[in-house]
């Protein structure tokens, strides 16, 4: 007997929800920001009752909207069970957040077998089958046909990254594949750790707006230097947007042509 309209819906919706979804970290919270959202969640969960959005969100010190973005991910991944405004941990995701606190080897250990399960490994392993790529690209095609901001695709290789599924280099320009012989330890940065590196960026844009700055004025000094502006044709957003090893050489040009330009005529 042909099976009923109704029978046929119902295995629709099995075969769809037996699918895996294609979801990505939110663009709201970086990666960090979502791991002391789980420390949070550990702090407050007893594993009676559900964990208020509310009461999480107060708790940590973010927005609730910005927690309740970052569940789907994290409930995706394993480490915590989403309901409606509320929330508990897994016990993968409590055995997660109490390593992150004492031993972030271990804790990324034990995060690699979930972010292994997830889509994301499987297409990261594939992009990457032939070698390395372009850290902004691996990010782009990540989230080619997803909704959301770029961020989101730049989070989730962060996030691979610390799962221990890809590696990136020590610039974070370029990702790869793990090295099967690689040993394992390094650690990705505490809190403190990462404020000081934050600091740090803010830094070099500040520098970065100083030489585009120079580069800028030098056009009212001598002909010779008045080209600096317009070394390799690059603009002042330009400038500002180059990685840190480009920087570094960009900015040795820089005063190298002004040496030059400057230097006392015989």
């Amino acid at each position: 007997m042909a099976p009923s309209g109704a029978s046929k819906r119902r295995g629709q919706r099995r075969t769809s929800s037996s699918s895996p979804r294609r979801t990505l970290p939110t663009y709201r919270a970086n990666p960090r920001q979502q791991f002391n959202i789980l420390l949070g969640l550990a702090d407050l969960d007893t594993g009676t009752t559900p964990v208020q959005r509310t009461a999480l969100a107060q708790h940590v010190g973010i927005g609730a909207a910005t927690v309740g973005d970052c569940m789907t991910f994290l409930a995706d991944i394993g480490l915590v069970e989403a309901g409606r405004g509320q929330y508990s941990l897994t016990e993968r995701g409590r055995e997660f957040a109490e390593a992150w606190r004492c031993d972030r080897v271990q804790a990324r250990l034990l995060l690699r077998p979930l972010l292994a399960a997830h889509w994301s490994a499987a297409a990261a392993t594939r992009l990457l089958a032939h070698g390395p790529v372009p850290q902004e690209k691996l990010a782009r095609l990540l989230r080619d046909d997803l909704p959301g901001v770029p961020m989101r695709g730049h989070y989730m290789v962060e996030w691979l990254d610390i799962a221990l599924i890809v590696e990136r280099d020590e610039e974070r320009l370029e990702v790869r594949l793990p090295t099967p012989d690689a040993p394992k330890s390094t650690q990705p940065p505490g809190p403190k750790d990462q404020e000081e590196h934050d600091e740090e960026q803010s830094t070099r844009t500040r520098d970065r707006d100083s030489a585009a700055d120079t580069a800028g004025s030098a056009s009212s000094g001598p002909q010779s230097a008045g080209d600096v502006a317009l070394l390799l044709g690059m603009s002042r957003p330009e400038i500002q947007d180059l990685p840190d090893a480009r920087y570094a050489t960009f900015l040795e040009g820089i005063l190298q042509t002004l040496r030059g330009a400057w230097a006392p005529t015989a």
